[in-house]
């Protein structure tokens, strides 16, 4: 008898317990849903937190820009020209004939960005000018003593973390410009218009260009101020309202190892050309619609989106623009005069809410998005 039982419970504890091949199909099908779901949430969420790093970078330039007025009584201008020649849309190299340019707006607010050592080589490389023909973007890059200064990215301050990285430098030897890195994102508004939006009330921005002949810059032979801090926009100016106008939004770099994609000028942080450090409001953010720069990649596909950088290349006039472009999905981050931090749809209505946004002087009446 006691044999006998022993048996029984020796069947019933050795047998095993699992799951069907049913079961174990059921199992995976729902990991995998679930896995389905929880990759576009976690993905989202990341790119809710670098949209977010990048309002704060935002933030920064506009605590900068402010405190550059509170030393100066207005933003810096968005560049410097006193050209003899007329050549005030101009933004190239000395061998393209823009000898005499000034500085802009991006080095102008290093003081107030925690960037010391970069200022420090600025303000050696521009006390080291003793003539009146000069441009930064040359003069400073070329020599060692200066670090060579514009050959290096800046850092994360200028880079939107949603934006790739990018590695290749401006090089092109027809516009007057050689080794210049990119990686800025960050870009003032010009305006709704073209490279000379500043001239006109209905089309100006919160930056623009210093125009001025050399002599005021240039007195008895000697250097004068390439800076010209005090001679940008000053709250007074701003007459349809610092928190109605819009001073910065976001760009795209153009990047690639080929020679063309070195050729394009954007996100070049040392230039002050358009779709360089500067944007205009003339198409609608991540427009579909060709940026028109002075240097840019023409073999870039009218097809390629995602982000859209399809371009033309126009040297010979003032017409030529770079809308704001990011990697967010469905918008750009604009940063308001105000120093308030919005996100604007790719959809915005142009004419009645985008441009009168980037114009400061043109009482328009809008709604802000």
């Amino acid at each position: 008898m006691k044999s006998q039982f022993s048996n029984v419970w020796n069947q019933r504890t050795t047998k095993r317990s699992g799951f069907t091949l049913v079961e174990l199909l059921v199992v995976i099908a729902i990991i995998g849903v679930l896995v389905g779901l929880l990759l576009p949430a976690v993905q989202a969420a990341r790119e809710a937190a670098r949209r977010m790093q990048c309002q704060n970078n935002f933030k920064q330039f506009g605590i900068a820009l402010h405190n550059h007025m509170a030393a100066f009584g207005s933003f810096p201008p968005g560049n410097v020209n006193y050209d003899e020649n007329g050549n005030r849309f101009k933004t190239g190299g000395w061998q393209h004939g823009q000898n005499e340019l000034g500085w802009h707006w991006l080095p102008m607010l290093f003081p107030y960005m925690e960037q010391p050592g970069v200022w420090e080589l600025i303000t050696r490389c521009e006390d080291s000018v003793t003539g009146h023909t000069s441009n930064p973007c040359d003069h400073c890059e070329y020599f060692a003593e200066f670090e060579h200064i514009g050959r290096d990215q800046l850092g994360a301050f200028v880079s939107c973390p949603s934006a790739p990285s990018v590695t290749s430098q401006f090089s092109d030897g027809s516009y007057g410009l050689e080794a210049l890195a990119k990686g800025c994102n960050y870009a003032a508004s010009w305006g709704s218009g073209d490279m000379l939006s500043w001239e006109n009330d209905e089309t100006s921005g919160a930056f623009g260009t210093y125009y001025v002949h050399q002599d005021v810059i240039i007195k008895d032979g000697i250097a004068g101020d390439r800076f010209q801090n005090r001679n940008g926009m000053g709250s007074e100016d701003f007459l349809d309202g610092m928190s109605n106008t819009m001073a910065m939004s976001e760009i795209l770099n153009a990047d690639g190892n080929g020679s063309e994609s070195a050729k394009d000028i954007r996100g070049v942080w040392m230039s002050p050309a358009m779709g360089a450090t500067i944007f205009s409001a003339y198409t609608n953010p991540n427009s579909r619609e060709k940026d028109v720069l002075a240097a840019c990649d023409e073999t870039i596909p009218e097809d390629r989106l995602n982000p859209y950088l399809a371009c033309l290349e126009e040297r010979d006039t003032a017409e030529i623009w770079a809308a704001a472009r990011s990697h967010h999905t469905g918008g750009v981050n604009v940063l308001m005069a105000d120093s308030s931090v919005r996100f604007v749809t790719d959809s915005v209505d142009n004419l009645n809410v985008w441009r009168p946004m980037a114009t400061a002087k043109n009482s328009e009446l809008f709604e802000m998005p």
